[in-house]
This record gives structure tokens, C-alpha cells and sequence, in this order.
């Protein structure tokens, strides 16, 4: 592991860039803005993305970085401006910075034009040996709508809802009369409420910081995704049912969705959840022992570093194909990379008899870097492609019996 130490010469703040692992041309991760942000936590990140590139099977390490600055402090653009600026050559070279909790991938690309760097992923274009006008035809890809949301923003969320429809398969759920919980209703809970949308799954109950609204016929999704994103949940569907903060918790269900904020569940309410699925979206979104509290229960988990691999595997759509995808094309293909690993990861946790996390932790572990290797275009998920059930050809590692340890 590798870190590089700044200092706010003004606003007397840190900030670190944490490289976890060399042997790839590129490394990848978000820019976080936290007052109470720490070096530590930067390297837990850095490791939670190396397992994310790793279990798509990509050349790409895992990165991560931040500044301890308070995200609605009044000098939050020069303080994010003047640390983009000392990780100019690193943008350049190897680091593809993504956004994360604090920051917001449009400000982040406004900051790199300044600098004159282009692109906060700058450094894909020279790893991946494609020419400029190229990568940027790409890269305008994010800016392009699909439905009521542009690619870029519904990358992530498209991931986690496509997680959630293969866990509900796999727990011989039937789509068309289950129900659905969605925790959050930001960035990520949105684009995953488009995503089952799509697929005309009833989605009963949603809750963010403020409250929580409920319709066991399912709710308006259509409607709620018109209002505009800043309202409370609580407001946005006058007709639903109202629960106080945290209710949707306590609701019977049959997929429960995890969208916002970091271990949204206690061992208590994991004994005793009334859901068949845990689809963790969120950075961090459940801790490791209460993952196995859910999966002791019977409960099928996904893990956060499964359904928060958006940002990944949408590089992976988008640079790794020969010609220009459309930006559907792109959607389709997170898609597709999603419901073949959760697939996988789901079946080889039944068949071995070990927790999904388990099993995740086991691909990444078999996972090989060559530095000599552009970073897209190898993922095994996205070249196989859809296939029959019973006609699947996972990797090796997925049907080894013993159990291991994390």
C-alpha cells in the first residue's frame, strides 16, 4: 500500500491519496470530503475497491482518496480545487478518481478542466492506449440520458436494483408479485428504484434520513422520480402511508434494498428482519458479522462490495468493448456483468456452504494484475455474457468445497 500525505496551506486541513497495490497501469476509487475523515479509513476504502475491481475480474487496482474538510464548510471548492491541483500528475498517470460521500463527479470534472487536466479519469485514456477524442467520445457517454436519468447517474443505482432481481431469482422469488424496501432515496436508491421500475417490480416501502412512506400495492415510482431529488421521502407521495425514520426496517418483505449510509442494520434487527434477500448497496452498508447473522438466518445477502461495484463494472461496459457503445449498450452490459456474478457469488455460497462474502473474497484472492495490460476489456462477466441456467461456466475457484476464512 502506498500513500501520499497533503496539507491545506490555507484551511490547515489534510487530505491523502492511498494506492492500494502496484501492479496494474491503472488504480481506481473515489474522492471523499469528511471533517472526521481519517488516513485509516482512506486505506479500508482503497481495499474494499481493490475487492470490487478483483471480483469483476479487471486490470485495474484499487485506489481511494480525501481530504479531512468539512463538505459545507464555505471553502469547500478551493480546498477540493487546490488538492485536485496536487494530485494533478497522478490523475494523469494512474488514479481514474470517482466521486464518493462529500464531492460530486460534476464538480470533480469542472476542477479538472481547470487544471487542465480534462478528465478527473484522465489517466484511462493512456492506460487503456486509446487516443483522446476517443476517450472522450466515451466519456460524454455519462452525460447522455437514459430515461429520466443520465447514464452517469444511474450507473451505480442500475447495478444494486439488478442485484436485487437476481438475489429475488435465486430466493424463487416470483417478479411479478414481490415486494420490495428501498433504504435511501439519494443518488443510489433513486436509479435503483428505475431499475425495478423497468422491470415493473412493486417496490412497498421507502425510507431516507427524514421518514419513510409505505403502499403495500406498491408505490408511484414513476411520480417520485419526477420530484425533484432534494424533497424528503416523506413528502413526495402525499396519499402513502407515513413511518417514522428507520420504519421500513420493521416492514415484512421480500427484497430489502440498502441504499444509504454505513451499517444500517444492528445484530438485533438483523435476528429478527422480515426479509428472504439483504441487497447492500452502500459503501460499508453492513458489517461483516452482521452479514453472517443474515446469512446463519438463511437470509440471502449480497455484499456491498458486489452491489457497489457500479462504478466499476460501467468502465468496464463502456472502455472495454472495441466500438463505442450507446449509452443503453452500457446499461445493458452493467446489467448483464451483475446478474452472472451475483449469480455465481449466490449459487456457490448454497452449493460450498459458506456466506456470499465468503465466496467474493475467494474470487478476488484468485484475481490476477498484468502491468502490461490495458485495465478494460478482460472481465470474464462481460464476455461471457447471459447464459443458460444449468449452462454456466464459473470460475474454478467458485466450485472449490473448502470453506476457508476472510
Amino acid at each position: 500500500m502506498k500513500v501520499m500525505e497533503y496539507y491545506d496551506p490555507k484551511e490547515r486541513c489534510r487530505g491523502w491519496l492511498v494506492y492500494d497495490g502496484v501492479g496494474a497501469r491503472l488504480a481506481a476509487g473515489g474522492c471523499r470530503m469528511d471533517a472526521d475523515l481519517t488516513q485509516d479509513t482512506l486505506k479500508a476504502l482503497a481495499q474494499r475497491m481493490t475487492l470490487k475491481q478483483r471480483v469483476l475480474g479487471l486490470n485495474v487496482d484499487g485506489a481511494t482518496c480525501g481530504i479531512a474538510y468539512d463538505p459545507r464548510g464555505p471553502h469547500r471548492r478551493e480546498v477540493l480545487h487546490r488538492f485536485m491541483a496536487f494530485l494533478r500528475d497522478e490523475l494523469r498517470t494512474r488514479f481514474s478518481m470517482g466521486c464518493d460521500m462529500g464531492t460530486r463527479f460534476g464538480e470533480l470534472e469542472e476542477i479538472a478542466l481547470e487544471l487542465g487536466i480534462g478528465s478527473p479519469k484522465a489517466a484511462i485514456q493512456a492506460a487503456q492506449g486509446i487516443p483522446a477524442d476517443e476517450f472522450r467520445r466515451r466519456m460524454d457517454l455519462l452525460r447522455v440520458p437514459v430515461g429520466v436519468l443520465t447514464l452517469g447517474r444511474r450507473r451505480a443505482g442500475h447495478v444494486v436494483g439488478h442485484a436485487a432481481l437476481q438475489a429475488a431469482q435465486q430466493a424463487d422469488l416470483d417478479p411479478a408479485t414481490m415486494s420490495v424496501t428501498l433504504q435511501g432515496f439519494g443518488n443510489l436508491g433513486r436509479a435503483a428504484a428505475l431499475a425495478l421500475l423497468d422491470a415493473d417490480v412493486r417496490v412497498t416501502a421507502v425510507g431516507d434520513a427524514f421518514g419513510s412512506i409505505v403502499d403495500p400495492h406498491g408505490l408511484d415510482l414513476g411520480r417520485m422520480l419526477e420530484i425533484e431529488q432534494q424533497r424528503p421521502v416523506h413528502t413526495l407521495l402525499p396519499s402513502a402511508m407515513r413511518l417514522p425514520r428507520g420504519g421500513v426496517l420493521d416492514l415484512p418483505t421480500d427484497v430489502l434494498i440498502l441504499a444509504a449510509g454505513e451499517d444500517a442494520l444492528t445484530p438485533q434487527q438483523a435476528a429478527v428482519l422480515p426479509a428472504k434477500a439483504v441487497v447492500v448497496g452502500a459503501n460499508c452498508g453492513l458489517s461483516p458479522n452482521v452479514e453472517q447473522l443474515l446469512h446463519d438466518r438463511g437470509v440471502l445477502v449480497v455484499p456491498g462490495f458486489i452491489g457497489g461495484i457500479g462504478g466499476s463494472a460501467s468502465m468496464e461496459a463502456l472502455f472495454g468493448p472495441v466500438r463505442t457503445p450507446t449509452a443503453p449498450e452500457v446499461l445493458d452490459g452493467v446489467a448483464a456483468m451483475t446478474r452472472e456474478l451475483v449469480h455465481d457469488v449466490l449459487d456457490a455460497s448454497r452449493t460450498r456452504g459458506i456466506s456470499p462474502r465468503q465466496v467474493a473474497f475467494d474470487i478476488a484472492a484468485c484475481a490476477v494484475t498484468d502491468p502490461g495490460a490495458p485495465p478494460y476489456g478482460k472481465s470474464p462477466y462481460r464476455l461471457r455474457g447471459p447464459a443458460p441456467r444449468g449452462r454456466r461456466n464459473a470460475p474454478a475457484v467458485l466450485l472449490q468445497t473448502s470453506k476457508g476464512t476472510a
